[in-house]
């Protein structure tokens, strides 16, 4: 989910819930450290996916995307405090989908870790926040907007280039393959520039049931 939300409360936010934040919460574990770091230095140039059955059987999860989509969902372990900020920002953003609101859904496969595989380690590092989440004010969203801009505007080999990934990831990992990829891509940029135009802050970040 990625959203607009009043300037005010974005400032405001974190200030309303950071009493329910306890001792060490920020602290990253050493396992996540070191899953950032071979992310960081080549962990992409891995094989994710492989054809166990021949060239037309399906694709399967190597212990690459195994482990790619366990340090993107340990990187914003649940608290109290992110809950809070998350269900606060949901009722401050758009009732409906459009300019200011994205929204992807799946079953099993994570949107967030199909964007930041299909992208790669240096184009995601573009991108505000921590691996999908992120809370900015206007002025944050304006400062950020050149980075997500070149990170996600691509040129036609390269954006085919993302997409391929992207689709093999939703196809693999989920139950859900007819995901569209492209959306992935342009509605954050999409939500992003709606802020800015508008004076707004934004939010994103990720929900399971």
């Amino acid at each position: 989910m990625v959203g607009v939300i009043p300037d005010a409360e974005a400032r405001e936010l974190p200030n309303r819930y950071v009493h329910l934040m306890g001792p060490g919460v920020c602290d990253k574990p050493r396992d996540l450290s070191q899953a950032l770091a071979w992310w960081l230095d080549g962990g992409e140039e891995e094989t994710f996916f492989e054809r166990s059955m021949g060239p037309s059987g399906p694709m399967v999860p190597t212990s690459a995307a195994h482990r790619f989509a366990d340090f993107i969902e340990d990187a914003n372990v649940s608290t109290a405090a992110t809950d809070a900020m998350q269900d606060a920002s949901t009722t401050l953003m758009p009732e409906a989908v459009g300019a200011g609101l994205f929204v992807a859904t799946a079953r099993k496969a994570n949107p967030v870790a199909a964007l930041y595989y299909g992208l790669g380690a240096q184009r995601s590092a573009m991108l505000p926040g921590w691996f999908g989440n992120f809370l900015l004010s206007a002025d944050e969203v304006r400062a950020a907007l050149p980075h997500v801009e070149e990170a996600l505007l691509m040129s036609d080999e390269q954006r085919g280039t993302a997409l391929s990934p992207i689709t093999d990831w939703m196809t693999a990992m989920g139950d859900t393959p007819d995901g569209d990829a492209a959306e992935l891509i342009d509605a954050p940029l999409r939500v992003v520039r709606y802020a800015a135009e508008n004076g707004s802050g934004a939010a994103a970040f990720s929900r399971w049931y």
